[in-house]
C-alpha cells in the first residue's frame, strides 16, 4: 500500500539540498519513473538519492552539516526535559528504536553521539572500507536464522539497505547510509557528546555531558554497541594500529603507501577484514594502485584459525571464501598470506614494529572491544528484560534507573530457538545486528510512553 509519510526537517532539508543540483538529482528523478512500486514517495526520493554517488554525496554532507549545528545542539539539550527518551550511541540500534518507537505513535527521542560522525560502526568512514558479513536481498524483519527475511533490514527505515546496492554483500557506507537517513527522519541528534555519567534526580535522569552541562531525560537507551578496541593503548597510530585506525587510514589516499610486509592479530571478524584491506579484496580505497603500493606479505597472528587452503574452503563461511586462495602459492610460487596459530604482541620501534623479532611496517590490532565507562550505567545493573508472555530477553534493564541496554551492547543470551537454528553455532553471532534487531524493535514497540515534569 502506497503511504503518505512527512519528511522530517531534516529530510526536507537533505531533499532540498539535492533538487537544486542538477547533477545529484539525476538519480532521483529517474527513480522517481518507478516510483508506484515503492511504499511512499519519500523511499521513491531516499532510493534515488541512495543510488546516486552525487546525490549521496550532497546528502551526506547536508545530514553532517544539520547535525553539527550548535545552535541547535544547545537548543535539544536545553529543551530536554524528564518527557523525552535519550538514547546513547548513535549507531544501528539507535535508529532501529528510534525508527520503530516513533511509528509506534511515541515522541522522536534524542539521540547523543560521542563522535562527529553519525552512523556507529558503520559510519566510522564516509569512504567504504568493508563488507557486511550477510547477503544483500530484499524482505522484511524476522527471526534468526530464517533464510525468508533481510539480515541487513533496519525496521521502520524510511529506506533499506536493499535500496541501497544489488551486490552481493554491501559495504559500511550503504548501511551507514540506510542509519544515517533512519535517525534524520525519527530522531533528534546530537553529535560530539560524551556522556560521562547517569544519575537520577527527582522523577528524572541527568547526564552528565562532558565540557556541555547536564541533560535530563526521563528514559535513558544505552545502545553503545561494541565498545573500544581492547587494545588501543597498545597502538601507535602509525605502525601499529586499532581496527578502527585502520579503516580510517584505508578511507585516506594512499593508505597502503610504504607497507611492504604487514601482521593482523585476531582472527574474528574484523580481523578477516583487516585481511582483505591489505590483500586488496576490500572495498577499493580513495587512491590506491598496485602499481605504486602493494603489500607483499600477510602474516595473520591468530588461534584456531585453518592454515592452508583447503582447511579455509571447509571450515569458513562463504563470505570470508575468497580470503582462502591467498593462503596458496600462486601459479609464480609467491604467497601472500600465511596464518600463525600463536598469541603475540607487537613492539613499536622507529619506523617498524616487531613481532617475535620480525619487523613489520604495518601491525593491525584485531583482538576484541571492551566497554566505554559510564559511571551508573555498569553491565552489573541491569537485569534480563523480557515483554510479558514471550519468555525470551529483548533487552537488559536497570534496577533504579529507567534504563535499558539493547544490542550487542545488552549482551542477550542465545535464546532456544536461536540454538536450534543454529545462531548459536558461530559465537561472533552472540554481537550480530540481525540477531538483535527484532528484539531492539520489540521493546521501542512496547516499553510505555513517558509522562512530562
Amino acid at each position: 500500500m502506497f503511504q503518505i509519510i512527512e519528511p522530517s526537517e531534516l529530510i526536507e532539508f537533505v531533499l532540498g539540498a539535492v533538487v537544486v543540483n542538477p547533477s545529484a538529482a539525476q538519480g532521483m528523478r529517474m527513480v522517481m519513473a518507478r516510483e508506484p512500486e515503492f511504499g511512499s514517495r519519500l523511499a521513491a526520493q531516499l532510493t534515488g538519492i541512495a543510488l546516486d554517488p552525487t546525490g549521496r554525496q550532497i546528502a551526506e554532507q547536508a545530514m553532517d552539516a544539520y547535525w553539527a549545528d550548535q545552535p541547535r545542539q544547545e537548543r535539544l539539550q536545553r529543551d530536554s526535559s524528564a518527557g523525552r527518551e535519550v538514547i546513547i550511541g548513535g549507531g544501528f540500534h539507535a535508529a532501529v528504536y528510534a525508527a520503530t518507537r516513533v511509528l509506534a505513535g511515541f515522541a522522536k527521542p534524542l539521540v547523543v553521539e560521542r563522535s562527529a560522525r553519525v552512523g556507529g560502526t558503520f559510519g566510522l568512514t564516509a569512504w567504504p572500507t568493508f563488507f557486511l558479513n550477510s547477503r544483500n536481498r530484499a524482505g522484511g524483519a524476522g527471526l534468526a536464522g530464517d533464510q525468508g527475511v533481510a539480515l541487513n533490514y533496519l525496521p521502520g527505515g524510511p529506506i533499506q539497505a536493499a535500496n541501497v546496492s544489488m551486490t552481493e554483500y554491501q559495504t559500511n557506507a550503504d548501511m551507514a547510509f540506510v542509519i544515517r537517513l533512519a535517525l534524520a527522519q525519527y530522531a533528534d541528534v546530537i553529535t560530539d557528546a560524551q556522556v560521562l555519567s547517569v544519575t537520577r534526580d527527582a522523577n528524572a535522569v541527568e547526564m552528565d555531558i562532558a565540557e556541555r552541562g547536564v541533560l535530563r531525560a526521563g528514559r535513558v537507551i544505552d545502545a553503545r554497541g561494541l565498545g573500544d578496541p581492547i587494545d588501543q593503548n597498545q597502538a601507535n597510530g602509525t605502525t601499529i594500529v586499532t581496527f578502527p585506525q585502520l579503516l580510517a587510514r584505508m578511507a585516506s589516499p594512499w593508505p597502503l603507501q610504504g607497507v611492504r610486509r604487514a601482521a593482523v592479530i585476531g582472527g574474528g571478524d574484523s580481523g578477516k577484514c583487516a585481511v582483505e584491506s591489505l590483500l586488496g579484496i576490500a572495498p577499493q580505497p580513495m587512491m590506491a594502485a598496485a602499481a605504486l603500493d602493494r603489500v607483499e606479505r600477510v602474516d595473520w597472528y591468530a588461534v584456531d584459525l585453518p592454515d592452508t587452503c583447503e582447511r579455509w574452503q571447509r571450515e569458513i563461511r562463504g563470505r570470508y571464501q575468497a580470503i582462502g586462495r591467498y593462503l596458496r602459492p600462486d601459479r609464480f610460487g609467491v604467497r601472500r598470506l600465511s596464518v600463525v596459530n600463536r598469541r603475540v604482541g607487537p613492539v613499536a620501534v622507529p619506523g617498524a614494529a616487531l613481532i617475535n623479532g620480525r619487523a613489520y611496517d604495518l601491525v593491525v590490532l584485531c583482538t576484541g572491544n571492551r566497554e566505554t565507562d559510564i559511571d551508573g550505567l555498569v553491565f552489573g545493573s541491569f537485569d534480563e528484560y523480557e515483554i510479558p508472555g514471550s519468555g525470551d530477553p529483548v533487552a537488559r534493564e536497570h534496577y533504579a534507573l529507567p534504563a535499558f541496554r539493547v544490542g550487542p551492547h545488552a549482551r542477550l543470551p542465545f535464546t532456544t530457538r536461536e540454538r536450534q537454528d543454529g545462531i548459536a553455532d558461530i559465537d561472533a553471532n552472540a554481537v550480530s545486528m540481525f540477531r538483535t534487531a527484532s528484539k531492539t524493535a520489540v521493546l521501542a514497540a512496547t516499553l510505555p510512553a513517558l509522562t512530562r515534569d
